[in-house]
């Protein structure tokens, strides 16, 4: 995500993630050998996008100035290893526990994970509850799009993952099943040749 940003920003950036306790305006221009008010302006920038914040003020021989340091939304714009961290994890579960039970706790965890973010959802008619789940997908990565009563993932948030350990697909079916708080039925994989990942209501005979 940084390659959205200017170089000099770049720089910037690297520094306050360099100096967690925060560095003034000055210590910013000292460093990156440019003017004040181009440190001024940068900061006004990053701060308005919410990637930087104020910390306390600081002496620095005259006039207390307040330092400057990442947010935690800064902090995320950095690499992380997540999909590492996970398929060491998941790989460690398979070996401990076997695929048929790492399903059922996928699972557990999908739907655990529905029930911490169903309650603004029950308000919604069963029809809106549909459109209101896309749309609490997309915050969570998914390009899903409603079909009639199908709901349409065109990605998969964690492909690399389930390509090699399809266990993983466990958990977006408890999370929709606990979203509708009733059985998804999944007619389409992206992982077998599917164009997407599909789920369609799936009402018992």
């Amino acid at each position: 995500m940084l390659d959205a940003f200017g170089q000099r920003q770049q720089r910037l950036l690297h520094l306050l993630l360099d100096h967690p306790e925060g560095l003034t305006m000055d210590e910013l221009a000292q460093a990156l050998a440019v003017s004040k008010a181009a440190v001024h302006q940068h900061l006004v920038a990053l701060e308005r996008e919410g990637y930087v914040a104020q910390k306390e003020l600081r002496k620095t021989g005259g006039r207390p100035s307040p330092a400057y340091a990442l947010s935690e939304r800064g902090v995320h714009l950095f690499p992380k290893q997540y999909a590492w961290f996970s398929k060491l994890l998941l790989e460690h579960l398979l070996q401990e526990l076997g695929s048929a039970a790492v399903q059922s706790l996928l699972y557990r965890l999908g739907q655990e994970t529905a029930a911490s973010l169903r309650a603004p959802l029950v308000a919604h008619p069963p029809k809106e509850r549909l459109a209101a789940i896309v749309q609490l997908m997309h915050t969570l990565g998914y390009e899903a799009k409603l079909e009639g009563e199908t709901i349409a993932a065109r990605n998969c948030v964690y492909h690399d993952l389930a390509k090699e350990h399809p266990e993983v697909c466990a958990l977006d079916l408890g999370l929709l099943d606990g979203l509708l708080d009733q059985p998804v039925l999944q007619t389409e994989c992206m992982l077998r040749g599917g164009k997407a990942c599909r789920f369609c209501l799936h009402r018992p005979a």
